[in-house]
């Protein structure tokens, strides 16, 4: 699977889980709702920074996000 697709794939369902809309997501973590709309759809890979804001406004370390993307990555 490709990098920006996973990481999309996991921010989609976590926002989900939470049950919040993609403006709450994109207003908790302080980016632009039309650049989460593109991560979320596979079309963009967040920086590091962005990533450290998703994982802020979900309360959860950074690496919740990236280790399902790096164990999807190794096994291609």
């Amino acid at each position: 699977m490709e990098i920006k697709l996973s990481i999309g794939a996991i921010v989609l369902r976590k926002r989900i889980a939470k049950k919040w809309t993609q403006e709450k997501l994109s207003s908790k973590a302080g980016i632009n709702i039309r650049f989460l709309q593109k991560i979320e759809a596979g079309d963009r890979i967040p920086s590091l920074a962005t990533v450290f804001k998703l994982a802020e406004a979900f309360g959860v370390e950074p690496d919740e996000l990236l280790m399902p993307v790096w164990k999807e990555w190794i096994k291609s």
